[in-house]
């Protein structure tokens, strides 16, 4: 166990903590760095217990999961037919076909406020659906916010509440909590934007990803789940249910995952563990602030849990994967040093025949990637990304066995990526029904050990029919910058360059690609153009990269242009006041928008205090939109110097005032 021991010790320094439980009582933990309480949002985890709150009022006669929604919420309506034939079962496995992405506002610091929620219900049925109900698997976090309300309609109590009397009372469990719960905030793991720590975060969509939890008690609540559970709180039928492969037809190749969902569970099969035929349960989640893993082993009683406040997630469910494998070998029940090893390749190069190579052109990754073009030379495939900065492109080799693989250590995982990232890949592609690219990648993450995926990739696309006159609008765009204006004033999204653009690229004429714009500039959503100033998401790929699909409207008022992605709204950069021409005061005008400066070279470099209302908060911003002083900070700074090329925006309620000095 030594060396789980010091992979925790290296993850305190992230503010983080694993722990482990056999049966029903911890054997052992660490507690976390930051403030001691050690609650961490658990963020997607959430949908575990969304999932058995839905089976718990199946096993009390009270729903059908394979009836019809529309017979628990008949005020749910969308702007597509077909969204009768959506079913809770639909919700949980992630095949409803919803868009996803539909809320806004629900990511804030010291806020509990439930706008994002209470308007979900309104903001859907303005909605279509990108497939038939129950067609595939795509992961969709309003789906679950859905189910959420489906839990309140059916038992008439609140989310919360009924988690507390079904769930949290029985197990004794004291440490598991929500946004709208009674605890004491203080106790929740410090997250930070750099080295400064923020106020404590809420996520008032509770069901997609809200409960904060101890580790103990998150594994706690997962003995529901193991094998010696007597069924007293959840029947061993729908735990059962919820741990089986739920797929759809969705092209899963036949290899180790991750990815294989249950009801609520991102994998029932998982990685390493299917292939030394142990059942492993595994569901991670992330909040922007929190990331956490939790992995259960339901006939070794076992269960691990991971989470960190660290600026980014990613070693965590392979944390608890070792430290399970650890346990299993100590006891006996593997061999000791069982661990996966890297896949042997074969690298003896062939020509690629000619019906292969017609599957050149353009492709779309979603969320893995967006749009890829895709080239063959004799022995290989030349996959480069399109519309982002930095293009770089990957270069797969063909073999004797048919199979397309990389050999210099690029590799594919939640996007394109390198050698050098600190890791260690592999991936093959393959292509399937003429018209999707299908991906197997196994990575090591430095000593910590390994993890995989195996999915659709990316669907081809013809060229869209667009018009001279929209492909044309949408170019004149390409240039532009755009500012977020309608998120609430204790909006997390502020702290995390907030800034949008949209980019039309000749060779994906007919599509464009738009998005909240990172510092290192890759937009991975695309939408199909369908007039002058509107782009329609279209991405169906199963598992993660048809996930959170965008739709992109341009607006004008006042003579400004707006760009609205889903029920976000942005303000064209270029509208933003001159600092040298603000007064002392910034007052929030009766739109409620927020209002962006630019800091101008004469301002550059200026010390300047910003006195805040409590209905507002203000925000600075580098040359690059990154956050580097706001007033949602713990301890916020009495005056920010302002920096070159930079950006201020005050956020608050229509009237808000804040004071410059």
């Amino acid at each position: 166990m030594k060396k789980i021991t010091a992979i925790i010790m290296i993850l305190c320094l992230l503010a983080a903590a694993p722990v482990l439980v056999r049966g029903s009582a911890p054997e052992a933990s660490t507690a976390g760095a930051g403030n001691s309480g050690g609650l961490y949002g658990i963020g997607s985890v959430s949908k575990v217990f969304t999932a058995a709150a839905v089976m718990k009022l199946a096993d009390d006669g009270k729903l059908d999961i394979d009836e019809p929604l529309v017979t628990y919420i008949p005020e749910f309506v969308m702007a597509d037919e077909r969204y009768t034939q959506i079913t809770p079962r639909m919700l949980l496995d992630h095949s409803s076909g919803l868009m996803g992405g539909t809320g806004i506002n629900i990511f804030l610091l010291d806020d509990n406020d439930t706008y994002g929620n209470d308007h979900f219900l309104a903001n859907l049925s303005r909605e279509t659906l990108k497939h038939d109900p129950g067609e595939r698997s795509i992961y969709c976090n309003d789906g679950f916010t859905l189910a959420e309300i489906l839990v309140e309609r059916v038992s008439g109590m609140s989310f919360t509440g009924f988690l507390e009397i079904n769930f949290f009372s029985p197990l004794e469990i004291q440490d598991i909590k929500t946004p709208q719960g009674d605890f004491d905030r203080e106790r929740l793991a410090a997250i930070y934007m750099g080295e400064s720590e923020l106020k404590p975060q809420t996520l008032n969509a509770i069901g997609s990803g809200g409960i904060y939890a101890t580790m103990e008690d998150l594994c706690r609540y997962a003995t529901i789940f193991m094998d010696s559970a007597d069924g007293s709180v959840l029947s061993k039928e729908s735990a059962g249910e919820m741990a089986k492969n739920q797929h759809r037809k969705d092209m899963m190749p036949d290899a180790q995952t991750t990815f294989r969902y249950g009801l609520g569970w991102d994998g029932v099969d998982t990685f390493p563990f299917a292939d030394y035929g142990i059942k492993a349960l595994n569901k991670g989640g992330g909040t922007l602030g929190y990331f956490t893993n939790l992995t259960v082993l339901p006939e070794y009683n076992l269960a691990a849990a991971v989470s960190s406040s660290a600026a980014d997630g990613g070693p965590e469910s392979v944390i608890a994967q070792e430290i399970l494998l650890a346990v299993l070998e100590e006891e006996g029940l593997l061999p000791q040093g069982t661990r996966p090893e890297m896949p042997e390749l074969n690298l003896e190069r062939a020509n690629i025949p000619e019906s292969i190579k017609t599957y050149a052109g353009l492709y779309d990754a979603g969320a893995m990637g967006g749009l890829l073009n895709v080239e063959f030379t004799d022995d290989a495939l030349i996959l480069t990304p399109v519309a982002v900065r930095n293009e770089r492109p990957q270069e797969y080799l063909y073999n004797t066995d048919g199979e397309f693989i990389s050999t210099n250590g690029d590799y594919i995982f939640m996007g394109m990526r390198s050698a050098g990232d600190g890791e260690r890949g592999m991936t093959r592609l393959h292509f399937a029904e003429g018209k999707y690219i299908v991906s197997e990648t196994r990575v090591e993450l430095s000593s910590l050990g390994q993890t995989a995926t195996a999915t659709p990739l990316a669907e081809r696309l013809e060229q869209g029919a667009v018009s001279d006159a929209d492909w044309n609008a949408w170019k004149t765009r390409n240039s532009k910058e755009y500012l977020p204006v309608n998120e609430k004033y204790s909006s997390f999204h502020y702290t995390r360059a907030p800034l949008a653009k949209t980019l039309a690229d000749d060779r994906a004429r007919g599509y464009v690609t738009g998005g909240i714009y990172k510092a290192e500039g890759i937009q991975v959503k695309t939408a199909r153009i369908v007039g002058a100033v509107n782009a329609r998401g279209f991405q169906a790929i199963p598992t993660m990269p048809g996930r959170d699909t965008n739709n992109l409207y341009i607006t004008e008022r006042g003579g400004v242009e707006y760009l609205t992605i889903n029920n976000s709204r942005f303000i064209d950069a270029a509208a933003a006041e001159k600092f040298s021409e603000l007064g002392k005061t910034v007052v929030i005008g009766n739109s409620g928008d927020t209002v962006w400066v630019d800091i101008d070279d004469a301002a550059s470099g200026r010390s300047v205090s910003v006195k805040a209302p409590r209905n507002g908060s203000w925000f600075a911003y580098d040359d690059k939109m990154n956050c580097i002083a706001t007033s949602l900070e713990m301890n916020p700074r009495e005056a920010v110097i302002l920096p070159e090329n930079g950006r201020l925006a005050f956020a608050g309620e229509a009237g808000a005032e804040f004071t410059l000095s």
